[in-house]
C-alpha cells in the first residue's frame, strides 16, 4: 500500500509539472568589491525586467543630482500621466509636489509606478527623453543585454514588448549603483515608509529575515515572475545576487539566500561579469502562462498541497518583522486643499507571512480572514477613483483608458510631460490585466 500511494503521487507530481511547465531560474551571484562571478545559472538568457527597471531609473536620477542637474531638495510636479500609471502607485492629485528625496524613497520601497513617471518627468522633461538616458546609461555601464521602454518596467500592451534584461546585466547595475553612490546605500534598504496615517512595507522579503541583507530592489509580472536583485554583507564581503523568474515572493527569497550562503562559502570566484558569454536565446523567456494561466496557479497550489515547503529558512521569511518607518511627504496642489495621498496595489511582503487570526495585518486598513496568508488590495476611495476615471476619460489617447509611450523623445520634450499621445508611440494599458498589480 505505501508503494502504491508513493506510485499516485509520483504520477500527480509530474502531471503537476507538466501542466505548471518548467520554470526557468537565470540566477547570478556577484562580489560587489571584485566583480568577481561566484556562481551563475543561465546569467545571460533575456527577461523581463518588471520593476527592476526602477534600479537604473534611480541610477539615472542619482546621475542627475551628482551632475547639478537637480538636488535631493528638487520639487517635482506630479502630472496626469503619473497619475494614470497603475498599482502599485502613490496616488497622488495632479499638482502635488514631492521632492526627489522622498520620491526615490517611494520608489524603492513602494515600487510605486506613478512615482517613476513624476523622476522621469522632473529629471528629463519627459519620459520618453529619460528612457533614452536610460538606454544610454546602460550601454556606458556594460549591461550589453539590456534595453528599456519606460521608467517602471511595466509591461506593453497590446505588443511588441521590447523590454528586456539578463541577470548579468542586473548584476552589472547593481554593483554599479553600490560602488558609485555608497552614501545613499540606505535608500536599498529602508524597511517601510510613512505617509500620513499609511505605513508601507518594502516588498523586499529579505530585510529583516536574513540578517546579512542590506537591500535592493524586488520586481513582478506575470511574464517575468518574481524577481529580486538582492545585497548582502558578511564580514567585509559584500556580495549581489540576482534571482530573476521564481513562481512565488518566499521561493524568490529562499532561492536567494540558498545563493548567499553558497556565495560565502565560497573561496573563489569562477569567472568575471565580462566574460560571461553573449545572449543565443532568440526572444525574451515569457512566464505569463506559468504564473498566470488558470491551469498552472491551480497546479502550483495542488502541488504545495502535495509537497510543502520544508525550506530552512521559511519560518523566519513568513514572520511579521518589525519596522522603522521613515516619513515622506507630497505638498498639496497650489489652490487646493490638502488631501491625503490614496497608496494602492498589493503589499508583495504581505503573502511571505500568515498572520494569526486578531492579529493586527501589515497595512492599515487592511484584513486578514483566519487561515488566510492572503492580503486585500489597498484600494482608493471612491471620490478618489471616480476622480481618476474621470481624468482618464478626459485624456486623448484614442483608445479608451491607454496611455502612449514613445521609445524616441519628441522635438519638444517639455510637451510630453502630460497625458498627451505622442505621434509614432506604442500603446500600453493603463489597466493591470486580471486586476492584478505588477510590481
Amino acid at each position: 500500500m505505501p508503494i502504491r500511494r508513493f506510485f499516485v503521487a509520483s504520477l500527480l507530481s509530474l502531471a503537476l509539472t507538466a501542466a505548471t511547465g518548467a520554470m526557468a531560474n537565470p540566477l547570478i551571484v556577484v562580489d560587489v568589491k571584485t566583480g568577481g562571478v561566484i556562481e551563475a545559472n543561465e546569467a545571460t538568457v533575456p527577461w523581463y525586467p518588471a520593476s527592476l527597471t526602477k534600479l537604473m531609473t534611480t541610477l539615472v536620477v542619482l546621475n542627475a543630482i551628482k551632475s547639478g542637474q537637480v538636488t535631493p531638495q528638487t520639487a517635482l510636479t506630479y502630472s496626469a500621466r503619473a497619475q494614470a500609471e497603475p498599482p502599485s502607485k502613490m496616488g497622488f492629485q495632479v499638482g502635488q509636489t514631492v521632492t526627489i528625496d522622498d520620491a526615490l524613497k517611494m520608489l524603492m520601497v513602494q515600487s510605486a509606478n506613478d512615482i517613476a513617471f513624476l523622476l522621469a518627468e522632473g529629471v528629463s522633461g519627459s519620459a520618453e527623453a529619460f528612457v533614452v538616458e536610460m538606454n544610454r546609461t546602460a550601454r556606458q555601464i556594460g549591461m550589453t543585454n539590456t534595453n528599456f521602454v519606460n521608467p517602471n518596467g511595466l509591461p506593453v500592451k497590446p505588443g511588441p514588448d521590447l523590454q528586456r534584461t539578463t541577470a548579468r546585466d542586473m548584476a552589472v547595475l547593481a554593483v554599479t549603483l553600490l560602488r558609485t553612490y555608497p552614501e545613499y546605500a540606505q535608500l536599498f534598504r529602508i524597511d517601510a515608509i510613512e505617509i500620513g496615517n499609511r505605513i508601507l512595507r518594502n516588498h523586499n522579503g529579505l530585510l529583516g529575515r536574513y540578517p546579512e541583507a542590506d537591500g535592493m530592489k524586488t520586481g513582478y509580472t506575470c511574464s517575468a515572475g518574481f524577481n529580486v536583485v538582492a545585497s548582502a554583507t558578511r564580514g567585509q564581503r559584500q556580495l549581489v545576487t540576482v534571482v530573476l523568474g521564481a513562481e512565488t515572493p518566499i521561493r524568490r527569497s529562499e532561492t536567494a539566500i540558498d545563493a548567499f550562503e553558497r556565495g560565502f562559502q565560497a573561496t573563489s570566484a569562477r569567472t568575471t561579469l565580462g566574460a560571461l558569454p553573449n545572449v543565443t536565446a532568440a526572444f525574451t523567456t515569457d512566464l505569463r502562462e506559468q504564473m498566470c494561466g488558470k491551469a498552472a496557479v491551480k497546479a502550483r497550489i495542488a502541488r504545495a498541497k502535495l509537497s510543502p515547503d520544508q525550506h530552512p529558512w521559511r519560518d523566519r521569511l513568513m514572520a511579521k518583522t518589525v519596522v522603522s518607518p521613515l516619513q515622506v511627504y507630497a505638498t498639496a496642489a497650489p489652490g487646493e486643499p490638502k488631501v491625503a495621498a490614496q497608496p494602492s496595489g498589493v503589499d508583495e511582503d504581505a503573502p511571505a507571512f500568515a498572520p494569526t487570526p486578531g492579529t493586527a495585518p501589515a497595512i492599515a486598513g487592511q484584513t486578514v480572514r483566519p487561515g488566510s496568508a492572503k492580503v486585500r488590495s489597498l484600494k482608493a476611495s471612491k471620490s478618489a477613483t471616480a476622480k481618476s476615471k474621470g481624468a482618464k476619460t478626459a485624456e486623448k489617447t484614442g483608445k479608451t483608458g491607454r496611455v502612449k509611450i514613445d521609445l524616441k523623445p519628441s522635438a519638444d520634450a517639455s510637451a510630453a510631460n502630460g497625458a498627451q499621445p505622442v505621434p509614432g508611440s506604442i500603446y500600453r494599458s493603463a489597466t493591470p490585466a486580471d486586476g492584478k498589480s505588477a510590481f
